[in-house]
C-alpha cells in the first residue's frame, strides 16, 4: 500500500496521462491541436489563399547582322548570319489578390516587357493573365485573371502605425517554390534603396524575413494575416536585408493604375481622392462623363454600387471595371449628410489623340516605334515612341529631345503606344510639369516639360 503522501502525485500522474492521451485522441480525430495554432499559423492560414504564383515569358526577334549594300554572294553564302533569331526568356515572381474579380497586384519588374504571364493560385489551378497597367517607377503592377468563381482576396492592413521589432510574414515564390513562409521582423522604416543607377525607391519597410528572388510582388504580412507591404527587393551581397513596398502607397497607386482607362472600356468619369483609401470620396468629375451628366460633384461620398457596400476605391473601382459599355449602374452616393440615389449608363471611355496632344503640350512630334524600325535604326529597345521631331522654341525643344530618341515612359507609366500616351496626356493642363524618360543610344535621360 502506497503511502498517503505519494498518492497526490499518483493522481497528478495518471490526470497527465489521461490529458495527453485525450489530446492525442482529438489530434488524430481533428488535426494538430490549438495550442501549436500559434498566430503565425493563423496568419498564415488567412492570407495563404490570396497569394499566387507568376511565371513570365518574353519573346525577342533579333536580326544579328543587316544587309545594308553586301554582295548577293554573301546572301548566298552566309543567309544563316541574317536570318531573325527567336530568343525567349522568362522570370518568376509573387503577386497578391486584391479584388474576388480576379485582380491581382504584384511587382511591375516582374510582368513589364512579357508577352505570357502565367497565374498559379492556392489549388495550383492556372490561368492566363493580362496587364491591366503598371507604374515601373513604384514598381507596382495590375494584372487580371478570369476565373468560373470569385476569388478571396487579401485583407488590407496599414502601414502608417508599423512597429520596429513587430513580426511580419513572407509569402511567396522563392526559387520557384511555391507558397513559401518565412518570419521575422521589421528591421527599419522609411528606408531608400537604388538597386541599379537611376532608379530609387523611398519610403520601404526593411525586414529580415528571408525573401529571395521569386519573392518578388508577394504580400508582407502582419500577425493577423493583413497585407501591410509588397516585398520588392533584396539587397545583393547582404544576409537579412529585404525591403517591401508600404501598403498604404501600394493602396494609393492602385487606385491610378485602376483608374487609367483604356479606349473603349466601360468609363464613368470620375477621380477618386488618394488620401482617402478606405472611402470612395470623388476629387475631380470629367467634363463631358456619365457622371458629370448625372450630377455628381467633387466632395461626394460614393458608398454603394448596385446595392452592394464597396470595402474601399479598389473595390469600387474593379467593380466599376467589370461592366459592359452601356450598362446603367445605381450609385448610393453621401452628399452634405445626405445619401442620393443616382443612375448612371456607363459610356466608352474616350480615345483621347496622343500625336495632338504631345505636339500641342509641348511641340513634341511622335510615332509608335516597331521591331522592324528598331532593326533598321539599330535601337536599343523595339517598344515605345520615337521622336521624329519637335518644334522650334518648344518646350521639348529647350528640354534638348532630338530625333531618333526613345520615349520610353512618362510619370509613372510605360508608354509603347500613343493611345496610352493620349489617356496620360489628356488631363495634363498649361503649366503643368510632365516627367518623361527617353532613351538615347544606350543611355537614359530624364526630362521634365512644361505644358504651354
Amino acid at each position: 500500500m502506497l503511502p498517503r503522501t505519494r498518492l497526490p502525485l499518483l493522481a497528478a500522474i495518471v490526470a497527465a496521462v489521461a490529458t495527453a492521451t485525450a489530446t492525442a485522441s482529438a489530434e488524430d480525430a481533428d488535426g494538430p491541436p490549438a495550442d501549436r495554432r500559434t498566430p503565425v499559423v493563423r496568419a498564415v492560414e488567412r492570407a495563404a489563399p490570396c497569394v499566387v504564383n507568376l511565371s513570365t515569358k518574353q519573346v525577342r526577334t533579333v536580326r544579328p547582322f543587316q544587309y545594308f549594300d553586301l554582295p548577293d554572294v554573301f546572301r548566298r553564302e552566309f543567309g544563316d548570319l541574317f536570318r531573325p533569331r527567336r530568343y525567349v526568356s522568362g522570370s518568376l515572381g509573387s503577386g497578391a489578390i486584391i479584388s474576388p474579380r480576379g485582380y491581382i497586384v504584384t511587382n511591375a519588374h516582374v510582368v513589364e516587357q512579357a508577352d505570357e504571364i502565367i497565374v498559379t493560385l492556392a489549388d495550383e489551378s492556372q490561368h492566363q493573365a493580362e496587364l491591366v497597367s503598371a507604374d515601373p517607377e513604384a514598381d507596382l503592377a495590375i494584372i487580371k485573371i478570369e476565373t468560373d468563381k470569385p476569388l478571396k482576396a487579401i485583407p488590407l492592413g496599414a502601414s502608417s502605425d508599423l512597429m520596429i521589432g513587430e513580426t511580419v510574414i513572407a509569402v511567396g515564390n522563392p526559387f520557384g517554390y511555391q507558397h513559401s513562409v518565412t518570419t521575422g521582423v521589421v528591421s527599419a522604416l522609411d528606408r531608400t534603396l537604388e538597386p541599379t543607377a537611376g532608379l530609387r525607391y523611398e519610403g520601404l519597410i526593411q525586414t529580415d524575413a528571408p525573401i529571395n528572388p521569386g519573392n518578388s510582388g508577394g504580400p508582407l504580412l502582419n500577425i493577423r494575416g493583413e497585407m501591410i507591404g509588397i516585398n520588392s527587393a533584396i539587397r545583393a551581397g547582404a544576409q537579412g536585408l529585404g525591403f517591401a513596398i508600404p501598403v498604404d502607397k501600394v493602396r494609393e497607386i492602385m487606385i491610378g493604375l485602376l483608374n487609367l482607362r483604356s479606349p473603349g472600356s466601360p468609363w464613368l468619369g470620375v477621380t477618386f481622392r488618394t488620401d482617402t483609401p478606405r472611402l470612395a470620396v470623388v476629387e475631380d468629375v470629367d467634363e463631358g462623363s456619365p457622371a458629370e451628366k448625372a450630377g455628381l460633384m467633387p466632395g461626394d461620398h460614393i458608398v454603394g454600387l448596385n446595392g452592394k457596400a464597396p470595402a474601399d476605391v479598389i473595390e469600387l473601382e474593379t467593380m466599376i471595371l467589370d461592366h459592359r459599355v452601356g450598362d446603367t449602374v445605381r450609385l448610393a452616393v453621401e452628399r452634405t449628410g445626405t445619401t442620393l440615389e443616382k443612375g448612371i449608363t456607363l459610356a466608352a471611355a474616350p480615345k483621347p489623340d496622343g500625336t495632338d496632344l504631345a505636339r500641342r503640350l509641348f511641340g513634341l512630334h511622335l510615332q509608335e516605334l516597331t521591331p522592324d524600325l528598331a532593326g533598321t535604326m539599330r535601337l536599343a529597345v523595339d517598344r515605345g515612341l520615337l521622336v521624329a521631331g519637335a518644334d522650334a522654341d518648344s518646350p521639348a525643344k529647350r528640354a534638348g529631345f532630338e530625333s531618333g530618341d526613345v520615349v520610353v515612359q512618362v510619370e509613372r507609366y510605360r508608354a509603347d503606344d500613343l493611345n496610352t500616351l493620349g489617356l496620360l496626356l489628356a488631363q495634363v493642363k498649361t503649366g503643368d510639369k510632365v516627367l518623361f524618360y527617353l532613351l538615347r543610344r544606350r543611355t537614359v535621360a530624364r526630362a521634365v516639360l512644361e505644358a504651354r
